[in-house]
């Protein structure tokens, strides 16, 4: 059987030794998805530039993240497969749950505290995609001003000035414009940089990393209490609290819950599987899904060798397009030692979604986890057909 879901990304350029050298440690020690959408997203904003160069003089701004397991510039699920009936069905699932996204958000601005605005004259930088998502949730988008390369959703992210990754930040870049509040999480930085946006009198607001399902609606809520819009935010955090609810609630009609592997893989040969107390683990299960490298014992980012795998053996693997297309697609994927020698492997079970989608853990994480669980269904009855 082959199940390959896969939106295809442009592909990045090689890593360069600096970044790997302090992208592997951050992904071993904790800010691991955050870093990885942050590099993913830089690779493809070289990528995309290097392509357009010769027509338009393209900027960085045109694409992705910056460093490990998260971003792509697409939107909404996983995105095809290679079965033309599976296809069709990710393709109009995906236009529903993208849809639905942008409805309830539009209901939830509604129903925020009426007159409710953000003050005058605020000029505002978001650092990391899942904080310039909320942020375009709110319906507050006209005060962005700057944007890291990891925002890359919505499409609109790309009209804004690209400063680049959010963990090696330039303070006169940023300065030059003209913020009044900067949003970000615990991985921006050089903490300098950030001490000389204070200095400079810009406020700054950074939240603590967050793997749990419970992730967008806190950051909704910061993000709103920063801008002066609680009601509105708190409005926009119950909806996401309630589409959670109901997407948890059919996943868990899932019969057989599948053993699935989260790998993470880039270029210059960094290849990890994940395991517990990371944001794949949390999504795997609430899509009705056992982690399979957590269920072993394992525990944060390890190495992905052929032993690792063969002890996992999982009947799914878990990617993201970023990466699938570094490795030249699914063809790629399985070449990597002990990748088919297991169950996913033999049977080509691999689901491919984009990477701030899958684990941004942003306003559209409730439509992430049913794609998810959608595709572990159609999995289980593969299996329960064979």
């Amino acid at each position: 059987m082959q199940l390959w879901m896969s939106r295809w990304g442009k592909t990045g350029l090689l890593l360069v030794g600096l970044l790997l050298a302090v992208a592997l440690p951050a992904v071993g020690c904790g800010g691991d998805e955050q870093q990885a959408i942050a590099q993913a997203a830089r690779e493809q904003s070289q990528q995309q530039a290097a392509e357009d160069e010769p027509a338009t003089a393209a900027d960085p701004s045109a694409s992705q993240a910056e460093d490990e397991p998260e971003a792509q510039q697409d939107s909404a699920a996983a995105a095809s497969v290679e079965q033309p009936q599976q296809e069709d069905e990710a393709a109009e699932q995906q236009a529903a749950g993208q849809e639905s996204a942008q409805t309830q958000a539009a209901e939830a601005q509604q129903s925020g505290a009426a007159g409710e605005t953000v003050a005058e004259g605020t000029r505002l930088v978001t650092l990391f995609g899942d904080l310039t998502e909320i942020v375009y949730a709110l319906g507050v988008e006209q005060y962005l001003v700057a944007r890291d390369t990891s925002s890359v959703y919505p499409a609109a992210t790309e009209e804004l000035p690209n400063l680049g990754f959010a963990g090696a930040l330039n303070a006169e870049a940023i300065l030059a414009m003209e913020p009044t509040l900067v949003i970000g999480t615990d991985m921006a930085g050089p903490p300098g940089v950030l001490e000389q946006l204070r200095e400079a009198g810009v406020e700054v607001v950074l939240l603590e990393e967050l793997n749990g399902l419970d992730a967008a609606q806190i950051k909704i809520r910061v993000v709103g209490e920063a801008l002066g819009i609680p009601q509105t935010a708190e409005a926009l955090a119950l909806d996401v609290e309630r589409r959670l609810a109901e997407v948890m609630a059919g996943a868990a009609e899932i019969e057989r819950p599948l053993r699935v592997l989260h790998v993470y893989v880039r270029r210059g040969g960094v290849q990890l599987v994940s395991g517990a107390g990371n944001r794949a683990q949390a999504i795997i299960e609430a899509a009705g899904g056992l982690d399979a490298a957590a269920e072993i014992g394992i525990e944060g980012w390890q190495p992905l060798t052929p032993e690792a795998l063969v002890a996992i053996d999982p009947e799914v693997y878990l990617v993201m397009d970023l990466g699938l297309g570094v490795v030249g697609g699914i063809e790629g994927l399985l070449e990597i030692p002990g990748m088919a020698e297991t169950q996913a492997g033999r049977a080509r079970r691999v689901i491919s979604m984009p990477d701030l989608y899958l684990l941004g853990f942003g306003p559209r994480l409730p439509e992430a986890i049913a794609d998810l669980a959608a595709y572990l269904r159609g999995i289980e009855a593969e299996i329960g057909s064979e």
